[in-house]
């Protein structure tokens, strides 16, 4: 069983088990450590704005006098 499973993805909160059986040693260290999720977790999460890319112009670089730039 791996933690991924057993904490809510948005507070790391142990998510309630399906039964009896599902209670390891794992899920009651990760219980002390981490708490219950309370749920309602995705209503919580502010709504992700789309983040824009900014594209910058390309820079004009100097030449030094001499330098010849070989084509390929």
């Amino acid at each position: 069983m791996g933690n991924d499973s057993v904490l809510c993805q948005v507070c790391q909160g142990v998510l309630p088990a399906t039964g009896r059986e599902a209670y390891t040693t794992t899920r009651g260290r990760l219980i002390v450590t981490n708490g219950y999720c309370e749920g309602g977790c995705a209503e919580r999460q502010p709504q992700q704005q789309p983040v824009e890319v900014v594209r910058q112009a390309p820079v004009a670089v100097p030449r030094s006098p001499g330098v010849r730039v070989l084509s390929s």
